[in-house]
C-alpha cells in the first residue's frame, strides 16, 4: 500500500473561474459557497473519498500553481518529507 501524492494544479485559474462559474456546473450535488476555499476542499474530498484503504494508504493533496516558484518549492519540500517519513516507517524507525 503506497501513499499517493495528488497535485491539483492551476489553483490560480480555479480561484479566478469560481467567481464567475458556479461549481454546480461540474458537480450538481455541490452545496457549498462559490469561493475558492470551499470549492478547493470539495474537489480535494472528491479524490480522497475514492481511497478504499484509508488505514494503510494516505493521499497527500497539494493545490499548486506551476508558475509560482515559491509554491512549487514548498510542495516539493513537503513531498520530500513524505517520502522520507514513509521510508523511515518502512524500515521500522
Amino acid at each position: 500500500n503506497t501513499s499517493l501524492i495528488l497535485f491539483l494544479n492551476k489553483k490560480d485559474l480555479l480561484a479566478e473561474k469560481i467567481r464567475r462559474i458556479p461549481l454546480t456546473i461540474c458537480f450538481p450535488e455541490y452545496k457549498g459557497q462559490n469561493t475558492y476555499e470551499e470549492a478547493a476542499v470539495y474537489i480535494q474530498r472528491q479524490f480522497e473519498d475514492l481511497n478504499r484503504n484509508k488505514e494503510t494508504k494516505e493521499i497527500y493533496s497539494h493545490f499548486t500553481c506551476a508558475t509560482d516558484t515559491s509554491n512549487i518549492q514548498f510542495v516539493f519540500d513537503a513531498v520530500t518529507d513524505v517520502i522520507i517519513q514513509n521510508n523511515l516507517k518502512y524500515i521500522g524507525l
